[in-house]
Parts: C-alpha cells; sequence; structure tokens
C-alpha cells in the first residue's frame, strides 16, 4: 500500500510540472522526491511515469492511479480535519427541532454563517408539528428547538427562550367549495365537509382535536405540503402558515375564510429554545446566538 507521503509526492510532480518545483513545494531534495516516486511504483507494481521525455510525464495507468491518489488524499484530509474538529471540543452533530409551521428561509443565512465555520458538523434540521419541537427538546433528542407553544407551558426554570416572529395560521378552503356555500358565513356550512387537520407530532394534544365543532367530518395528514395539496383540490378545508399560500390567495386558487362562529387568525410567537443547565459546543452556541439575531430583525 503507498504511503500518503508518496501520494503527496506524485500530486506535487503533476501540479507543478517539475520535480524542482515540487520539491521546494515539499521541502524535499530532488533526490528524495524522485527515491520516493521509485518507491510508490514499485509498490503498485506500475509504471506512473513516462521517463522518456524532458519532463516526467504520466503514462496511461498512472493518469487514471493519480485520479484515485487524488481521491485518497481528499478523504485523508478529511479525516484529519474532522479530527482536529472535534479534538477542539466541536460537535459531531447538532438537531434543531423546529416547528414546521415557520417559514425556514428566516433562518437560512444563520445555517449558513454556521455551515460555513463549521463544515465538518453535521446540522439536522427536524422539523416537528404544535408541541413536536419542544417535546424533542425535553426529552433531549434536539439540543435547540423553534416551537409556538405559549410561555405558560415552557417552564423558565429549565428552559431558556429568546422570542422570535409572529407566526400565523389562516382558514382557507378552494375557490370552488367557498363558491359552493355562499355566502359562507358560518363553521355549521362546512360541517360535511372534510377539515384536514395536522397530526401533533408531540404528545401535549394527544386525544384533543383542536379547534373542530361537533360532528365535523376531518381527517389528519402529517405535514403542510399534503394539506394544502388536498385543500387545493377542494378535499377539504383548514388552516395554513400564511406565508405557504399567499400566493394561491392571490391568484385566488385559495380563499381566505372569515366566518361569524369560528377563528379565521390564529397568532402566535416562535421561540427558539434550549436546556439550562447544558452546555452547548462551539457550533451550537453560534447557531443559537445567530438564530437569536433575528429578535432585531423580526416582524412583529
Amino acid at each position: 500500500m503507498p504511503s500518503i507521503d508518496q501520494l503527496r509526492c506524485l500530486r506535487a510532480v503533476v501540479e507543478h510540472k517539475s520535480l524542482a518545483s515540487a520539491a521546494a513545494k515539499l521541502h524535499k531534495t530532488q533526490p528524495a522526491l524522485s527515491h520516493a516516486l521509485k518507491q510508490l511504483e514499485a509498490t503498485l507494481g506500475v509504471a506512473v511515469f513516462d521517463r522518456s521525455g524532458y519532463r516526467l510525464a504520466l503514462t496511461g495507468e498512472g493518469n487514471a492511479l493519480y485520479e484515485l491518489a487524488l481521491q485518497v488524499l481528499n478523504s485523508h484530509d478529511t479525516l484529519v480535519q474532522t479530527a482536529h474538529h472535534y479534538a477542539l471540543g466541536n460537535e459531531e452533530q447538532i438537531v434543531l427541532a423546529i416547528e414546521a409551521s415557520f417559514p425556514i428561509e428566516k433562518i437560512a443565512s444563520a445555517l449558513k454563517a454556521t455551515q460555513q465555520r463549521f463544515p465538518h458538523t453535521n446540522i439536522v434540521l427536524q422539523q416537528e408539528y404544535l408541541s413536536g419541537a419542544f417535546e424533542q427538546l425535553q426529552h433531549q433528542h434536539a439540543h435547540i428547538a423553534i416551537t409556538p407553544l405559549p410561555d405558560d407551558l415552557i417552564k423558565p426554570s429549565l428552559f431558556e427562550t429568546v422570542r422570535l416572529n409572529k407566526g400565523r395560521l389562516i382558514n382557507v378552503l378552494s375557490s370552488e367549495m367557498a363558491a359552493k356555500h355562499a355566502p359562507l358565513v358560518s363553521i355549521k356550512q362546512l360541517i360535511n365537509e372534510y377539515q384536514i387537520l395536522v397530526r401533533d407530532s408531540g404528545g401535549m394534544t394527544k386525544g384533543v382535536k383542536l379547534d373542530v365543532q361537533t360532528a365535523q367530518r376531518y381527517w389528519y395528514v402529517n405535514n403542510f405540503s399534503t394539506k394544502l395539496s388536498l385543500i387545493k383540490q377542494g378535499m377539504g378545508w383548514g388552516k395554513l402558515p400564511e406565508y405557504l399560500v399567499q400566493s394561491d390567495l392571490k391568484t385566488g386558487t385559495l380563499v381566505h375564510v372569515k366566518l361569524d362562529d369560528f377563528t379565521s387568525v390564529t397568532e402566535f410567537h416562535y421561540k427558539l429554545a434550549k436546556r439550562k443547565g447544558q452546555v452547548l459546543g462551539p457550533v451550537g452556541n453560534m447557531l443559537w446566538h445567530e438564530i437569536s439575531q433575528m429578535i432585531g430583525r423580526s416582524d412583529d
């Protein structure tokens, strides 16, 4: 098996096209460099260089082996850099549990800045619904969470929070369904239409149907994308993040339903949360700080 040093010698000679330049780059003498190349060829059992000309040139086999050598060197460099990254106390992975209604573009710059500074740490975005993001944090399956839960459900003695921007869920249905029930003024008119609900990925609302009238037909889906698609197809109605339906409201594909006896808009504040007493590493601290800066750019 050729050594990493031998492969580096191969790369230097090919890149610099000169034994003298390659030797200077590697801080070696030319005889030492030539010896390393001959050892490489002896180990591989293949002539890597054609020495018949004025300058060394790769043989056909040598060219193929050079491409493989670059892959090995890149993998080796990544291994060394990653090990150094961990040795400095940087985390292998950071899990951010995030409420699915939260517009991800709000924190894109924070994610990008953190990943650019710490490219060897994996940042996992785990989308959850309703109480799910907070429960992931609570059960220590996530390091940081973005949650819409109200203050009274988050114990300040156990969790530190930073208030971010506001969120809005608005009640929508297709234009065809709206026309079918025009004039639509009461939720009772929709009792035989299916109300589409997103299931809580946590357990705080287990057994509780939020904002559902008695005898209402309903079904559950597990994400907003499916819910939006079904509502646009006229298969039901329900609440969706306002930013997600803005274009459909403008084109008239969807209609914002404002009823006399049902809340048409649900507002809440997103909060950035972490457990008190848990020490975040450098990557987690940077991500927390970067997202926290949103407080000055929020749309309150």
